[in-house]
């Protein structure tokens, strides 16, 4: 099955939550987007990261139904690569 993460999911992951924090510091505080709030600075920042995980549940679900239509084909069966090592 191919629907295993790998260390750059999870490193992309850890890096996008320190990305919307700083993002959302930067709008909030710095561009006075939003009435320039702690609790509006606070919302965007749990709003970006709430995204990604959707972002990374997607991707699992992708992964999986891609998995299954693709089963038969990526998988071998010895009697397979016999018949195709006589031919030769």
């Amino acid at each position: 099955m191919i629907f295993l993460f790998t260390l750059i999911d999870y490193a992309a992951f850890g890096l996008w939550i320190l990305i919307s924090i700083a993002l959302s510091y930067a709008l909030v505080q710095k561009l006075n987007f939003f009435g320039g709030k702690n609790s509006s600075q606070k919302i965007l920042a749990i709003g970006l990261i709430t995204g990604h995980i959707l972002y990374l549940i997607w991707k699992k679900l992708w992964l999986y139904i891609v998995s299954f239509f693709l089963e038969d084909s990526l998988t071998f069966k010895k009697s397979d690569i016999i018949k195709k090592h006589k031919n030769i």
